[in-house]
């Protein structure tokens, strides 16, 4: 019987972390393909990341249900109880980076055409990449247990936070601008949902050293 619950909890395991890994890819193409539709104004790209949501929404529900029927009927312990606890956590935290891919589609949407300013510009092209970086570096730490990778993926998303800053006082030196007035909006906003990618990203990687070791999150 004992044997039997090994091989049910660590089967179980396995398919919650390769789950969370196909489902952080899903969701880290939903977030390129959201900013590369703001980038060219492409409202056909747009409307399929808001949906492609819905198999977001379904796959991490799914997740969630694994999570939850492991530690009902496996009683889990030690490591094992917590990495199923942290991936709940994950599976929201990716959730949420989704529900940005959206937002950042309906943007695009909703945007007026006007001019770009560069200097916002060159700022968002450093921040896009940076964001998506952090969030796969971090899922792959979850995933392997890679305490040091962890720990660079939270480095990417604090630069993205200052990149944040960055952008935000560029913006204040154009906000008298009118010609660009619906670009600088839409780019603020763009920044802001960027760098809530990289505090889920950040997130997620401070729980790596919780699972490997049972030490304090990083």
């Amino acid at each position: 019987m004992a044997t039997e619950s090994a091989s049910g909890i660590s089967g179980g395991i396995d398919q919650l972390r390769n789950g969370l890994i196909e489902v952080a890819s899903v969701i880290v193409g939903q977030v390129e393909r959201a900013v590369d539709a703001w980038e060219n104004q492409d409202h056909a790209e747009a409307a399929a990341v808001i949906a492609g949501d819905d198999e977001v929404d379904a796959r991490c529900k799914d997740l969630e249900r694994l999570a939850f029927d492991l530690v009902l009927l496996q009683a889990p312990k030690a490591h094992d109880l917590r990495l199923i606890h942290t991936g709940l956590i994950i599976t929201v935290a990716l959730e949420r980076v989704g529900d940005l891919a959206v937002a950042i589609a309906h943007r695009v949407e909703a945007m007026e055409p006007s001019r770009p300013i560069p200097e916002v510009d060159a700022l968002l092209k450093r921040m896009e990449p940076r964001a998506i970086s952090a969030l796969s570096q971090a899922v792959q730490a979850f995933a392997r247990e890679d305490t040091g990778l962890a720990i660079v993926a939270r480095s990417d998303a604090r630069s993205v936070q200052d990149l944040l800053e960055g952008v935000m006082q560029a913006a204040s030196h154009h906000a008298a601008d009118q010609d660009s007035a619906p670009w600088l909006a839409s780019a603020v906003l763009l920044a802001r949902h960027l760098e809530r990618v990289s505090n889920n990203a950040a997130e997620i990687a401070g729980r790596v050293r919780f699972v490997a070791e049972g030490g304090d999150p990083i």
